[in-house]
């Protein structure tokens, strides 16, 4: 049985914040102790699926480079030429 151990932890807020947060927690049954745990591991969750995102993100640039590496690629002057030269034409055309 996992024993759970509190600690105190003060904030400062601004007290129409303070005041507006203890009558929302209070209005939804719940301490503002309660309420404010709720968002300390809202905050944790969100910052760590942002951490695994990120994480993700960078390993498909890198196998997209790698890839671009291996296949030789086109430079990115030569992509800028060909779709400037495309849009000239849609101009031209429109």
């Amino acid at each position: 049985m996992l024993v759970s151990e509190e600690a105190k932890l003060t904030v400062t807020l601004d007290a129409q914040l303070r005041d507006a947060f203890i009558a929302k927690a209070t209005a939804q049954g719940r301490t503002a102790s309660e309420a404010f745990q709720d968002l300390v591991r809202e905050y944790l969750d969100r910052s760590g699926k942002t951490r695994d995102y990120e994480a993700f993100l960078h390993s498909k640039v890198e196998a997209s480079r790698a890839s671009m590496r291996e296949a030789g690629g086109i430079p990115g002057e030569q992509v800028e030429a060909e779709f400037a030269a495309w849009r000239a034409a849609a101009r031209r055309r429109a």
